[in-house]
Order: C-alpha cells, then sequence, then structure tokens
C-alpha cells in the first residue's frame, strides 16, 4: 500500500477586524437624556398627537442605528463565512474519501468472518461424525459470535469445540440413566443444561401427578360438586393452575 500523503495544516492567516464608534458615548448619553425625557411626558388629549409624533421620530433614529449595525455584523462575517465554507469542502472530501476506505475495511473483515465460519463448520462437521448424538446437533448449535473473531484462533476454537462436545456426550449418557430419558434429551437440546432440562421435565411429571390426584379424589366422592385439596408449596400451586388452565378445567381457588 502506498504511503498516504499528509495533510499540512497551516494556521490561516487572520486580521483582527475593528469598528470605530467614536460617538458612542455621546448618543448613549443624548439616548439616556432622551429616555428620562420620555418618561416624564404626561400624555394628555391635547398633546397625545405631539407625543406620537415625537416617539416616531425616536424610533426612526434607533432603527437607522440597528440597520446601521446588522450591515456592519454582516460585512464582518463575510470573510468567516467564506473561511468556513473552505474547511467544510475540505473536510467533505476527506470523509467520503475516508467511508469510501471504512466500507471495504468493513466488507473485507464479513468475508474473513465468513471463510472462518466455513473453516470451523467444516472442521465441527469432521469431528461431530464421530459422536452417536451427530444428528441430535448441528454446527449452529456450537457456534458463538464471539468464535468469528480475529482475536481468537482457530486452535483455541478447536479446544472448546472437543470440550463442548465431550460435555453433549457425557450429559447425553447421564440422561440416558434418568426417568423420562427422551422428554429430557427433547429439552436438553434446546437448553444444553443438563440440570435445567431435568428440572423442567420434574416440574411437568409433578404438576400432573398433583392433577391426576386430584381427579381421583373426585371420583371418590361423586355426591359432592365441590373438591377442596390443600397444597403447601406455592411452587405446586402454580403447577396445577396452569394444568388446570391448558385442560379447561373449572376450578376455584381458595387462599388461607
Amino acid at each position: 500500500m502506498n504511503t498516504l500523503p499528509k495533510i499540512n495544516i497551516e494556521s490561516p492567516v487572520v486580521t483582527q477586524g475593528s469598528i470605530l464608534f467614536p460617538a458612542y458615548k455621546k448618543i448613549k448619553s443624548d439616548s439616556l437624556l432622551l429616555a428620562q425625557q420620555i418618561e416624564n411626558i404626561e400624555v394628555t388629549e391635547e398633546n397625545v398627537k405631539q407625543s406620537k409624533k415625537l416617539l416616531a421620530a425616536v424610533n426612526k433614529e434607533v432603527k437607522n442605528l440597528e440597520s446601521e449595525r446588522i450591515l456592519i455584523k454582516k460585512e464582518m462575517l463575510e470573510p468567516y463565512n467564506e473561511f468556513e465554507k473552505q474547511v467544510k469542502e475540505i473536510v467533505s472530501i476527506v470523509k467520503t474519501a475516508d467511508e469510501m476506505v471504512r466500507q471495504q475495511v468493513t466488507q473485507m473483515e464479513e468475508e474473513e468472518r465468513e471463510d472462518k465460519k466455513l473453516v470451523l463448520k467444516r472442521m465441527f462437521e469432521k469431528r461431530i461424525r464421530m459422536y452417536d448424538f451427530k444428528t441430535y446437533f448441528t454446527f449452529d448449535d456450537f457456534l458463538e459470535n464471539r468464535y468469528l473473531n480475529k482475536s481468537l484462533s482457530i486452535n483455541k476454537i478447536e479446544s472448546e469445540m472437543v470440550e463442548w462436545l465431550t460435555k453433549i456426550e457425557t450429559e447425553l449418557k447421564a440422561i440416558e440413566t434418568m426417568p423420562h430419558a427422551d422428554e429430557i434429551i427433547a429439552e436438553y437440546k434446546e437448553t444444553k443444561d443438563l440440570a435445567v432440562s431435568a428440572q423442567i421435565v420434574s416440574d411437568r411429571h409433578k404438576a400432573q401427578e398433583l392433577i391426576k390426584e386430584a381427579k381421583n379424589d373426585i371420583k371418590d366422592d361423586q355426591l359432592h360438586t365441590k373438591i377442596t385439596f390443600t397444597l403447601f408449596d406455592e411452587k405446586d400451586v402454580k403447577l396445577v393452575e396452569m394444568f388446570m388452565q391448558q385442560n379447561k378445567i373449572k376450578f376455584e381457588k381458595v387462599e388461607k
């Protein structure tokens, strides 16, 4: 890559502007005196027209002075406005070029991430073929966004991949020894967490047992139209409520 030329920033030459206003003190003094006199005027029906003419004349002079101020400000700002325009033009040129390069860098980095992803996918598919659970999990189950970062080497990721596959194999073997193994495996495919998966299935069956007991109590006493059973665990209460609602069973909750 060729060395980029440098932009040598030389400070612009600034000539300090000045505005001479020698009549300032006299005009200010006259204005104070005029303002005092205006404040002391007592407007009556006899002098109202004269008062209006006086105010109109005063306001005309003030307006002329204000117009002069605006004109001078515009003239003083003209050099700065031209300088600002030139600077913005230069900044725009550099920013446009900078954005083009940034887009190319981003595109290149995305291509590198995709290439790395392909390498990892081939590695994963090659390794998972040696495991019995090869049809349970895919590369997407293993992939984490950080694996595609340039800072993480292929060797490091391969080491974590082996650990991940070994963990899956060990936990699946443990699941096979548990009650309701098929259900736990189904949950495990989603959670990748043995403890969480086993707890979900256990809670589900516990709720089903509670409902079954409640139904048996109803069958034992057909004369009663209402059955009351007591749950001591708040978690059991929520599980029973959920089962009742899902199966559209009418029930009444009485809290004591």
